[in-house]
């Protein structure tokens, strides 16, 4: 990456943190902004875009580039068949309903935020989303909440 854009990028995490987002999503952002470009473009975007639901919404997406990159490193997904789509879709549904009541109980999503430094409109769409959960956002909130790794990174697939 060129001198000039990694400073650019710098700024704009200078802004982020301003912002009051996490320290640990914001480095997370420019280590991979640096190596993929969509996570730069997505940075770009936020420090342009007044409105904060707007903001909020490109927060998630970098949170969920980040993840995928960081996942592209490990071994390949579980195939699922389109037949059972449907039905894994309910599980995970039902998965993250347990588990948002769970977190209401501990202080609700801002305290979770607090706890795992992901930032709340990313928490915000894992929970109103039926999408299959990312194992390093299960295994953040299993440790923020003191449940069990295993069992909350394994309990949807049933």
């Amino acid at each position: 990456m060129a001198p000039n854009l990694r400073l650019e990028l710098f700024e704009i995490a200078t802004e982020m943190n301003k912002k009051g987002l996490p320290a640990d999503f914001i480095a997370a952002a420019v280590e991979t902004a640096t190596e993929f470009e969509g996570v730069y473009d997505l940075m770009k975007l936020w420090i342009n875009e007044s409105e904060a639901k707007e903001r909020d919404e490109i927060v998630a997406d970098i949170q969920d580039m980040i993840q995928d990159c960081e996942q592209q490193d490990q071994k390949e997904a579980p195939y699922i068949r389109f037949n059972d789509l449907e039905a894994v879709g309910k599980n995970i549904r039902g998965f993250k309903d347990s588990l948002l009541h769970t977190v209401t109980e501990n202080g609700g999503l801002k305290r979770l935020s607090e706890m795992t430094h992901i930032p709340q409109p990313s928490l915000s769409r894992f929970f109103n989303s039926a999408s299959m959960p990312h194992r390093s956002t299960l295994l953040k909130i299993a440790k923020a909440l003191k449940l069990d790794a295993v069992k909350i990174a394994t309990e949807w697939a049933r």
